[in-house]
């Protein structure tokens, strides 16, 4: 590794000379794509074993929130690339008779369309690979969604997130219903100390890991009050 590769690691991930106000957008860019591959890196290298056992522990944390339980449409994601797994969180909603729905592969514009299944039977690999519902499956508006879960390649203790770099989930979270939540599910090794952001990145109001609940946003789960 270089010399200026070593110092940008550095800056993003220690606050030194790189910090979230960042001056210029090909830095920011810079130093998220060098994000990115660090992070995509350390994510490959969890073995199926241990996803599968920590995810356990994630979802858990995840299913004894106020923001799960108060949440009546619930937008989860099928998990790829060493991904927090999602199933149990499926399972408990539908059994606790919450409308859950996924995110289509199709995409008209940035904001993610959604349709919502009855089982986990409905879900099947979609053109890009990514399981996602069939089209007999409802379809959602996204301002029907009173809680996002996302994934995504790095997330800081304060809720700030770094995706692969579409875009897709920032562009569909901002067109959420102000009631919306965004509940972000990682493993310990995705937690940074800091993150590059600029106007379009979207903060999430929880980032749960298998050990700890990180707050962000953190704003009151007030779904039935709308």
């Amino acid at each position: 590794m270089d010399v200026a590769h070593t110092a940008l690691l550095r800056g993003t991930f220690l606050g030194e000379g790189m910090g979230v106000d960042a001056t210029m957008a090909g830095e920011s860019e810079s130093a998220k794509a060098t994000l990115r591959e660090v992070l995509a890196a350390k994510r490959r290298a969890l073995t199926p074993e241990v996803i599968d056992a920590r995810g356990l522990k994630v979802q858990a944390r995840f299913l004894a929130t106020p923001y799960y339980a108060r949440a009546r449409t619930l937008a989860l994601y099928a998990p790829i690339r060493g991904e927090v797994p999602t199933g149990d969180i499926l399972r408990a909603a539908l059994k606790d008779g919450k409308v859950v729905c996924y995110p289509l592969s199709h995409v008209h514009g940035r904001i993610l369309a959604f349709r919502s299944i009855h089982s986990e039977n409905e879900l099947e690999p979609g053109r890009l690979g990514v399981r996602e519902p069939t089209s007999a499956a409802e379809l959602l508006s996204v301002e029907e969604v009173d809680m996002f879960v996302v994934p995504g390649l790095g997330f800081t203790q304060d809720g700030k997130r770094l995706g692969r770099g579409g875009g897709y989930y920032d562009a569909t979270l901002k067109a959420g219903h102000e009631r919306s939540r965004r509940v972000a599910l990682a493993f310990s090794e995705q937690i940074v100390e800091d993150l590059p952001t600029n106007s379009d990145d979207v903060t999430m109001d929880l980032v749960v890991t298998e050990s700890e609940i990180f707050r962000g946003l953190m704003r009151e789960p007030n779904f039935l009050n709308s």
